[in-house]
């Protein structure tokens, strides 16, 4: 390759051009399935990373995000992530640390794939900290987050009321925030809003949690870090509003639900309700998703080993797959699964659009086949299985996950 070639291929050409995060085959699946539902009629040339478009640009640079500019003009997603300079902690998704999330443009490929527009109405039974919920209301797109995890619930609160707030809110001086961390550590804290009272107790967990972990904020002290972090919130807070000003951005807000997705069918509101369902089951035998909440739990005067009995995993006994013969807590959690998608198929309307993206486990070196196993539960359920695109973990091989598989599917009509 010549130098002219490898700048050019270093500095993609044209006016449609591709995200920089665009770096495995699994991403240009996943920007084929956005031009599909988005485009009139497009063309993608991977060696110049850009595409020829036709239909409407403005439309597409609003939405897309797995291009970088669209009609030579930086497409949203783009401007966040130059905005907050990342390409998944921009908004409030890096609000607080939580194992397992997906990157914030997975929902948004499927908002676009599936079509969904203001006016829809889109379910996370997995909601976790809240990515999909979040993203689908930066896209000014109703939804509704259901977690197990009392501090999943609050993350995903808290993510969908701070862009409503005012900056005002969420302006505090050192000598506040030194009381207010003084006042929490006591438990005599309280506001009369409480998003600003869950939040600052999510600041102080976060910051508590920093300094069982670490030594590199000795410096800095716990109130001196619970106001670097209450800062960093603000300046979070500045970006968005600035370019939901420019883009003149319509933020939808997201119903956040603390339950259980084994017991879905209690919300008998929920019954083909919902236009799609984008979700990812967690892998409770993998990911120790609760460790991180140790000093929340603890705060709050909770059982975590009662939180983690209502995990997937943990209901069912796992009897009527003991056929497949792996390890009981595999075939409990492949049972619960079942279930799972059994409800998700009871509450997506007719026509409706499912992404669930599962994790490719391993246990004690051995491959367990969960992608073939969530396969035959979608089927078995009546969905029609449409796409599967599957997206290496990179790095060391006995990782516990090497890589995830996302299952798009749809309810027959």
């Amino acid at each position: 390759m010549v130098l002219q070639d490898s700048d050019r291929y270093l500095s993609p050409q044209g006016e449609n051009t591709f995200g920089f995060w665009m770096q495995t085959i699994a991403d240009l699946q996943f920007l084929e399935l956005e031009l599909k539902s988005l485009a009139k009629d497009y063309e993608i040339n991977v060696y110049e990373r850009n595409v020829k478009l036709e239909g409407d640009l403005e439309s597409i640079r609003r939405k897309i995000g797995h291009l970088e500019r669209v009609g030579n003009k930086p497409t949203i997603y783009s401007s966040l992530v130059d905005k907050f300079n990342d390409s998944s902690a921009y908004a409030f998704h890096n609000l607080y640390p939580y194992k397992g999330k997906f990157y914030p443009r997975i929902p948004r490929v499927f908002i676009n794939a599936f079509k969904l527009k203001p006016g829809d109405l889109i379910l996370d039974p997995f909601n976790g900290s809240g990515t999909t919920t979040h993203e689908a209301s930066l896209m000014g797109i109703n939804s509704v987050g259901i977690d197990i995890t009392q501090m999943g619930v609050w993350l995903a609160e808290l993510k969908n009321e701070l862009p409503h707030l005012n900056a005002d809110d969420l302006t505090f001086s050192m000598e506040e925030m030194a009381k207010i961390y003084k006042e929490i550590h006591t438990k005599t804290w309280h506001h009369p809003n409480p998003i600003i009272h869950k939040l600052m107790l999510v600041l102080y967990f976060d910051t508590s949690d920093a300094f069982t972990r670490t030594t590199r904020y000795k410096k800095l002290g716990e109130t001196g870090l619970f106001y670097k972090k209450c800062v960093y919130l603000l300046d979070c807070y500045k970006k968005l509003m600035t370019i939901k000003e420019e883009e003149d951005l319509e933020f939808a807000k997201a119903d956040v639900i603390h339950g259980d997705i084994l017991d879905l069918k209690k919300f008998k509101w929920m019954n083909e309700k919902f236009d799609a369902v984008i979700t990812s089951p967690p892998y409770y035998f993998s990911i120790d998703y609760v460790g991180k909440d140790k000093v929340a739990y603890d705060y709050l005067d909770v059982d975590m080993k009662e939180v983690k009995s209502k995990y997937i995993g943990m209901k069912n006994s796992g009897k009527k797959l003991k056929h497949l013969k792996l390890p009981p807590k595999v075939l409990t959690y492949y049972e619960d699964l079942r279930e799972s998608i059994e409800n998700i198929y009871w509450s997506l309307k007719r026509g409706g659009n499912l992404s669930l993206i599962i994790g490719d486990s391993t246990l004690k070196g051995e491959k367990l086949p969960t992608t073939k196993m969530t396969l035959e539960f979608c089927k078995d359920s009546g969905f029609k299985v449409n796409k599967l695109i599957f997206n290496p973990l990179l790095g060391a091989r006995n990782r516990a996950i090497r890589g995830e598989s996302t299952i798009l599917c749809t309810k027959p009509e």
